[in-house]
């Protein structure tokens, strides 16, 4: 089974490749998917070339194979961080000119001393399950930016699964938060601290199985909660079926991505406006907001004539009447939104 232990690595340098593959094909519109497959590319790459490391030559050449393999782990934890700060919707740090200075800026320096330098493995040496490395105390910087990294990515996570406006969004953020800390805290542990502190591996590698991991509760959970975005052709089908007056589709957040022109009229607003907005903060009651989420997104209730007044970006008050539904993916019946149809009772 030993001898067989590169090629574990490189089923789950395929699994990692097949995951991206998926979430770009299916959701490539919506920027966290698009990221995520980004994230998982760059996985993919660094895990493919471990495993080419392990089964190298000579000592020479996985040295240098070692080189780049680290440098591109380092970029990944940082992009796990990355990923974390877009999809808990920190956009004001985002936003400031440094702070992908700041998020990249580590892992550069550590890239630089893992190609140009040879003070961060102490030796390479070929073992039963192919060749290994063993990391020298300058190592510790690398372990100290992964450990940063990844706690931060967590902790976002965390805090977001308890301030997450909709319940299906803190469903999302716990399993991702879970997922990343089990895989993350077993490869600290074997691939970092143990290796630092006896002076040799007392366990195989464990990383592109932790990274493979860590991407698989990611996947698992924006593809449980299909929180994805979604287009107006993927909305036609019920769109017809609803004759909406004024129409707003939304993802399973309740952000605004699409209204029509009488949507426009009724709340005093262009499209450019209205899109991005949480369409449940326009209830003036917040209880019948909770109240018709609940119904449509948990229950997966067709709701028709929900009477509720709503508050225009100008603070005038809209008695209306709503019907909602969800909009499923026809092939596969994947929860993609919801489907609004507002009627003004105004008179």
């Amino acid at each position: 089974m030993a001898m067989l232990f590169p090629y574990f690595e490189l089923a789950a340098s395929l699994f990692i490749l097949l995951l991206a593959f998926q979430i770009w094909t299916r959701h490539h519109e919506n920027k966290y998917a698009r990221f995520f497959s980004l994230f998982s590319a760059l996985a993919f790459l660094a895990a493919i070339l471990t495993y080419s490391f392990r089964i190298a030559f000579t000592l020479d050449l996985a040295a240098d194979i070692n080189r780049l393999s680290a440098t591109l782990w380092a970029f990944a934890f940082a992009m796990y961080a990355h990923f974390a700060l877009l999809f808990t919707k920190k956009d004001k740090f985002l936003a400031k000119p440094w702070s992908l200075w700041l998020l990249y800026l580590p892992p550069t320096i550590i890239g630089l001393l893992f190609l140009f330098t040879n003070q961060m493995y102490l030796r390479h040496e070929i073992q039963h399950i192919g060749i290994i490395s063993q990391p020298a105390p300058l190592y510790s910087l690398f372990l100290l930016e992964t450990i940063g990294y990844n706690l931060w990515g967590i902790y976002l996570f965390f805090q977001y699964s308890k301030t997450a406006p909709q319940k299906i969004e803190r469903d999302q953020a716990v399993v991702i938060a879970i997922g990343s800390l089990i895989p993350v805290g077993i490869g600290i542990l074997t691939d970092m601290l143990l290796p630092l502190l006896f002076g040799y591996r007392l366990t195989v590698p464990t990383v592109v199985f932790d990274i493979a991991l860590m991407n698989f509760f990611i996947f698992f959970a924006m593809r449980r909660y299909s929180l994805f975005a979604i287009s107006p052709a993927m909305a036609a089908d019920t769109i017809m079926e609803t004759m909406p007056d004024s129409l707003v589709v939304t993802d399973l957040t309740g952000k605004v991505l699409f209204v029509n022109e009488e949507a426009e009229k009724l709340f005093c607003a262009s499209a450019d406006v209205c899109l991005g907005k949480n369409f449940f903060a326009m209830f003036k009651d917040k209880a019948r907001s909770s109240q018709l989420y609940q119904e449509v997104v948990e229950k997966k209730l067709l709701i028709e004539r929900f009477k509720a007044d709503l508050i225009d970006p100008l603070g005038e008050n809209i008695p209306a009447i709503i019907n909602a539904r969800l909009i499923r993916e026809k092939h596969v019946g994947e929860t993609l939104g919801i489907v609004f149809v507002v009627r003004d009772i105004r008179g």
